[in-house]
């Protein structure tokens, strides 16, 4: 009489308990295999939710231009309105994360620098208030801007106009409040925003009149190839630079970054299939190495076993289901390793945490496959002992 595969799974498990470190040690390859799939799969998908943000905040036509050493001025700003008539938008900006304080409120919140082309770029709307004056920028004026999430925050059923917030312990009275935006990709709150006049962020709190960073929005995505070809003529011309002082310089489109982005997460891609798959042939070998010595150090049981009435089938199932016992241990393993490491990933480099099932459920299904593939042939092995022989085995 056949046994169920309940008891067989129970026979099993015992045998496994008999060795918990040889266990766990042949669990190991695949545990490091589906590890690395979870892992890489999940920074991948963060990558290309942090770049869809960006996309999200400022278009496809936006361009950075960053200096390494030597900070851009206002009149870099008017010049290369003159010299790139492609240029729509235009604006420094500076950002710092500071304390913000209301009352008996407070918050660590990233504060921007920039001027009103910063919004006409990202499409903020003014739903009250308005944005800064000429005269707020050239006088460095302590005023500042809010979302609609710092309104919620501090003011409640207050209107934030006209009310004074302390950011880094310097009074900023509030003259606009954004529309609603939403949540972004990455869940990024776009409605947690606070900025003030670039001139007076620079002078109050960045300590420095001057910007390292500058966002360029061209009229169209068309445009964009040839205003960053124009951008660092225009530096070059200027500033007579060598083409060693022009790596100082760098001016990226966020079409760049998806093109990044895509190549990264392919790389990352065939990274962990190439781990995944390595480790996944190891551990799938440790399980038939681990499964042949445990066939040869229990031929004696399975003589007796079959002597009261184990057919050759149980035998082969029993083994079968300890080498899918092992792998699915190091699946599951793996996947708990996997999220903790990503999460660690995500905490660390503040990007957003996206989990693929996908991911998940194909490296477990791939996990158990390895260890049926790798643990037919000794479970063939032990089924196919000759009770007599096997009995008399010591």
């Amino acid at each position: 009489m056949s046994m169920s595969v309940q008891n067989l799974s129970i026979v099993a498990l015992r045998a496994l308990q008999r060795n918990k470190m040889r266990t766990f040690l042949t669990c190991l390859g695949i545990i490091i295999g589906v590890l690395s799939v979870i892992l890489l799969a999940g920074v991948s998908n963060s990558l290309r939710i942090a770049v869809r943000d960006k996309i999200q905040s400022f278009g496809t036509n936006a361009i950075m231009m960053m200096s390494v050493k030597k900070p851009f001025t206002e009149n870099d700003l008017e010049d290369i309105r003159k010299y790139i008539p492609e240029v729509q938008y235009i604006t420094p900006m500076n950002s710092w994360e500071f304390p913000v304080k209301y009352k008996n409120k407070n918050l660590n919140r990233k504060v921007f620098g920039v001027s009103n082309e910063y919004f006409k770029m990202g499409n903020w709307e003014i739903e009250s208030g308005s944005y800064f004056s000429k005269s707020d920028i050239i006088s460095y004026e302590k005023v500042a801007i809010v979302g609609s999430g710092i309104k919620k925050h501090f003011f409640e059923n207050e209107d934030p106009i006209g009310k004074v917030i302390l950011i880094n312990r310097i009074p900023f009275r509030i003259v606009g409040c954004l529309q609603e935006k939403g949540m972004s990709l990455g869940g990024t709150d776009f409605d947690d925003f606070i900025a003030g006049p670039y001139s007076t962020m620079a002078m109050k709190l960045f300590g420095t009149r001057n910007f390292f960073l500058i966002n360029i929005a061209t009229y169209s995505e068309t445009q964009v190839d040839a205003v960053k070809k124009d951008l660092l003529d225009f530096l070059q011309n200027k500033y007579s630079l060598s083409p060693e002082q022009m790596q100082d310089y760098k001016v990226s489109s966020f079409k760049e970054a998806i093109q990044k982005t895509e190549e990264i997460s392919a790389y990352l891609s065939l990274a962990a299939l190439a781990i995944a798959g390595i480790s996944l042939i190891v551990g799938g070998i440790g399980i038939m190495n681990i499964m042949l010595a445990s066939v040869s150090e229990r031929t004696h049981e399975i003589g007796i076993r079959m002597a009261i009435g184990a057919k050759t089938k149980d035998i082969l199932r029993q083994f079968l289901i300890e080498a899918l016992i092992i792998s699915a241990i190091g699946g599951i393993l793996g996947i708990i390793g996997g999220i903790l490491m990503y999460l660690i990933y995500t905490l660390a480099v503040n990007q957003p945490f996206v989990l693929s099932l996908s991911s998940i459920f194909l490296s477990f299904i791939f996990s158990a496959l390895v260890g049926i593939g790798f643990g037919y042939y000794p479970a063939k092995k032990a089924s196919r002992l000759n009770p007599i022989d096997a009995l008399r085995y010591e």
